[in-house]
């Protein structure tokens, strides 16, 4: 569906939507996620009443004509292989596989080759109409008056939705509701997510996502570097006390690569960089990942390293972990200090500083202000400002981020490794079993 957006609709041929998009120039564009398809537009305001007409038809009447899915069938074996070429876009998708064996989060963000015959325009429409129907989608603008928005929605069919019964998930109250728009009980109103009662959150039935954790390896001898992600069962979005923990977390961890371009700066007195990367010249790069959903999320470290030292770069990610959940050194580090207490004070302010700076720098952008309101207003039915989060991420304590580093030891990790990869194929298990790691 994200590849079909914008082509053949009700009212338009893919010809004369692509002349509209030439016309309105800007930035017009759909994305998939786990989660979610977002279609979006950055336009100028007296252009968006067509901007959102193209969004309109290409979200609620799509034709999916057969030509134009052979086509997009004839370019997927082409994405795949572009994607397994870049470690740094396929690990992150193995990694999701791995981690939730049994489908929902594990399930590939792109078509494998052996469904491609799958995807045929009956199987797509018919997926339209279970998933596209109006309490799953969320109508956001940034910089367009709230009434005008609602014209525009009655304009374009949005208010004529109905929901078929057989697709109705179950609604549960979010404990806010939201602040804009009008309190109209129709189907639009909640598209908007405007008025002032509680908004409805969508529980999809039988979606609840369950990791399962796991190992992979893949034998690539002849590359120059092996790349190694850990990764564990972290918050989901819903939690939101160990959410802010997770994230300063991150921050703390921070890392990169041996090389930045661009000056320094960035980063570079967090952990993975003052104990792994400055202190290990055959480490390439260590970074601190973190993937957030609905009811789940993904924490861990990713890392590169030159061949026949994969062994080693996992007993020092493993270290690196078990040294903040547990207040120990870890065997990188060459720091006097052997717990979060003391010293480390400065690090927990200066992460925290970063994760505020970061979410402020990036709600400067008018397409993340976008983002940001449809998620938020789709997963939890309001919208938390910026002051909040802000608060939020300040009273994130010492205690909170060693909890949250010691509640990743207690689930089954997932570990992923490409390159030269005999020697952490041989002894992961007893490293992993040295820093109280499950695997």
């Amino acid at each position: 569906m994200d590849r079909l957006a914008f082509r053949s609709s009700e009212r338009f041929t893919s010809a004369e939507s692509m002349a509209m998009i030439e016309k309105l120039g800007g930035s017009i564009m759909s994305s998939s996620s786990r989660e979610c398809i977002m279609y979006q537009a950055a336009v100028f305001p007296h252009d968006a009443p067509t901007a959102l007409k193209l969004l309109a038809d290409t979200t609620l009447r799509p034709k999916i004509l057969p030509e134009e899915v052979d086509e997009l069938r004839m370019a997927v074996p082409w994405e795949l292989q572009e994607v397994k070429s870049k470690p740094e876009t396929f690990l992150p998708e193995v990694l999701h596989k791995v981690a939730f064996r049994s489908g929902t989060l594990g399930s590939p963000l792109l078509c494998p080759i052996s469904q491609l015959n799958t995807a045929t325009p009956d199987s797509l429409s018919a997926y339209h109409q279970r998933w596209y129907t109006p309490e799953r989608m969320v109508v956001a603008a940034v910089g367009l008056d709230h009434d005008d928005l609602v014209r525009m929605c009655n304009d374009n069919g949005f208010a004529d939705l109905t929901a078929p019964a057989s697709a109705m998930p179950t609604l549960a109250a979010s404990d806010q509701g939201s602040d804009a728009g009008a309190s109209s009980k129709s189907w639009l109103n909640k598209i908007l997510g405007g008025g002032s009662e509680h908004t409805p959150q969508v529980i999809a039935p039988g979606g609840q996502s369950v990791y399962t954790g796991g190992t992979w390896f893949e034998s690539k001898p002849n590359v120059d570097f092996t790349q190694v992600y850990l990764g564990f069962k972290s918050a989901g979005i819903n939690d939101e006390h160990r959410l802010y923990a997770y994230a300063t977390l991150q921050m703390l961890l921070g890392g990169g690569g041996s090389f930045s371009a661009g000056g320094p700066g960035k980063g570079m007195y967090s952990r993975l960089y003052t104990r792994v990367l400055n202190q290990h010249a055959w480490i390439e790069s260590c970074v601190a990942f973190s993937h957030c959903y609905t009811d789940t999320g993904l924490f861990g470290i990713s890392a590169s390293c030159r061949p026949r030292n994969e062994h080693a770069l996992l007993d020092v990610m493993a270290s690196e972990i078990e040294a903040v959940a547990l207040g120990k050194p870890g065997v990188a580090s060459r720091r006097p200090y052997s717990s979060l207490e003391g010293a480390s004070a400065l690090e927990i302010r200066r992460a925290k500083n970063q994760l505020k700076s970061n979410l402020l720098m990036n709600l400067e952008s008018r397409m993340v202000q976008l983002e940001d309101l449809g998620r938020q207003v789709q997963i939890s039915g309001h919208k938390i400002p910026a002051d909040t989060m802000a608060e939020r991420i300040e009273a994130v304590t010492m205690d909170d981020i060693r909890n949250a580093a010691r509640e990743l030891l207690e689930s089954p990790a997932t570990l992923l490794a490409q390159g030269y990869v005999d020697g952490i194929r041989k002894f992961h298990a007893q490293v992993a079993a040295s820093h109280r790691i499950k695997i």
